[in-house]
């Protein structure tokens, strides 16, 4: 590849403390960067503990942006790497986005997946991605038949999770997919399914949104889950008071597994025009859950860069497009807060993620 993504993460860079991405990370994150398309959007989950360095790495594919056919090997001019092209995982991957690409296909109204990438060992094993489906677009799809709508998405999922995972993924797994997505309150969502292909937990991924307190007990159990919510309650009661909305996500195996993410998220992502940032981060650091040291490194990425203040960083796609616009366009690379996320576990103690969020722009 002539441009990857590797050339869009050097814009923002110089941005990124040491406190939340060591340079042993961020040289992995690197290496996996370089094999991938530039993507208009990426994410770096960092662990905001004291005990804890491990980074995560995940980019945006949409149908819009062009890297979908670059992974679907559709685009001659950028192809990947022989690394990847070899890999089973992800020619299992390129079997998806073809299928995707295909207008008349089942999975032609999908918007957009994202890859995450564990960087916590070596490579080759961190350039295997694990999968999310993004569901959100098709929830907005405006139909008033709810039947046909649930039907249409479990058979987008069960056919993704086919063509990634094969065999591999067990009727009783797919049954209680069914049983979280036929179990939700009116009103609430799947926003994520989650083909975990780096790790080998025999599991999928479910991120649901839009479940009330109130609902949540009744929820939990219809799925499924064996233990105490009480304690899950009052974390996400003290967290809706910090965030705009509250993302819950499980592991759904043969039963479903214990641990819950719980993903805040507040509508305005720069610290400077939404005050809660600091009010959340300062809670986290209070709880022992941050150090103040990452708390100051998280609250200040926010923030963007144009073309004319750093021309040595800029990707030279993005200089040829500027260059053919002549000023009619401005190119940007903003650097956001993505949301927070809180792992509770019955029996171990919380954990505390962030998420920054990075990616180009154009303004008119």
């Amino acid at each position: 590849m002539n441009v990857s993504q590797e050339n869009y993460l050097q814009v923002v860079a110089p941005y990124l403390s040491h406190q939340l991405v060591t340079p042993e990370a961020f040289s992995q994150i690197q290496a996996v960067a370089r094999m991938l398309p530039p993507s208009s959007e990426a994410l770096l989950e960092c662990r905001l503990g004291a005990n804890s360095s491990t980074v995560d790495f995940s980019v945006y594919v949409t149908s819009w942006n062009g890297s979908r056919e670059i992974l679907a090997g559709l685009n001659p001019t950028m192809t990947m790497p022989d690394i990847i092209l070899t890999n089973p995982v992800w020619r299992r991957i390129r079997d998806f986005c073809l299928h995707w690409y295909e207008p008349n296909s089942l999975l032609s109204n999908i918007h957009s997946i994202w890859l995450e990438f564990d960087i916590d060992g070596q490579l080759p094993k961190a350039t295997i991605p694990s999968f999310f489906l993004c569901l959100e677009h098709l929830n907005e799809k405006k139909n008033s038949n709810k039947k046909y709508e649930k039907t249409e998405q479990k058979q987008i999922i069960e056919t993704t999770l086919s063509l990634l995972c094969g065999n591999s993924i067990s009727s009783q797994i797919k049954q209680n997919i069914d049983i979280c997505l036929d179990s939700l309150p009116i009103g609430s969502q799947i926003l994520y399914i989650g083909a975990m292909l780096s790790r080998q937990l025999e599991a999928v991924r479910v991120n649901v949104t839009g479940i009330s307190e109130e609902e949540l007990f009744a929820y939990l159990t219809k799925i499924g889950w064996k233990y105490s919510v009480s304690e899950v309650k009052e974390i996400i009661h003290i967290l809706s008071s910090l965030s705009d909305k509250i993302v819950l996500n499980f592991d759904v195996g043969n039963v479903i597994f214990p641990k819950i993410g719980i993903e805040c998220e507040l509508i305005k992502r720069d610290p400077r025009i939404e005050p809660r940032w600091q009010l959340f981060l300062d809670y986290l650091v209070e709880k022992g859950l941050c150090t103040p040291e990452k708390r100051d490194a998280f609250l200040s990425w926010a923030g963007y860069s144009q073309e004319k203040t750093h021309p040595e960083l800029w990707p030279s796609n993005l200089s040829k497009v500027s260059s053919f616009l002549g000023g009619r366009g401005l190119s940007i690379f903003f650097r956001r807060l993505n949301h927070i996320k809180i792992v509770y576990q019955p029996g171990s103690s919380l954990e505390a993620k962030g998420y920054l969020s990075f990616g180009h722009a154009w303004i008119n």
